[in-house]
């Protein structure tokens, strides 16, 4: 009988040292769930404006430099072209989009710059592309 009350003695102990642990811990209050990704408010938002503030430094960048515009705008800008006439247009060939660009469009994404145009000049082009 002895060695009974020994053993809940000894539980009693061990059940009184972790009441006291416990209420020494801080309680942490778990986070709130995360919201699904596709909920979440502000992310496209901010990606648009991310890339937008892109095209803003590298146009901004290439202003007096006729390589790096070569390099890093008129590529893009041919692309994005490219892609609205096959979308648009079907046009997959140089032929068939001579057809529909006008000479000044055609001649940007064709032919090497020889001048980095103004800004009212690429305002009209983006949006000639735009409108393709």
């Amino acid at each position: 009988m002895t060695a009974v009350l020994w053993h809940l003695g000894i539980v009693a102990v061990a059940v009184a040292l972790a009441v006291v642990i416990v209420r020494r811990v801080p309680v942490v209050l778990s986070r709130p769930p995360a919201q699904p990704r596709a909920t979440r408010t502000g992310e496209p938002a901010d990606r648009a404006f991310a890339e937008a503030r892109w095209w803003e430094h590298r146009l901004a960048s290439t202003r007096d430099d006729l390589p790096r515009f070569r390099s890093l705008v008129q590529p893009r800008l041919a692309e994005l072209a490219v892609e609205r006439l096959r979308q648009r247009h079907g046009a997959t060939g140089p032929a068939r989009a001579s057809e529909i660009l006008d000479a000044e469009l055609y001649k940007l994404i064709t032919v090497p710059a020889t001048a980095v145009p103004t800004r009212a000049e690429l305002a009209r082009l983006v949006a000639r592309i735009e409108e393709i």
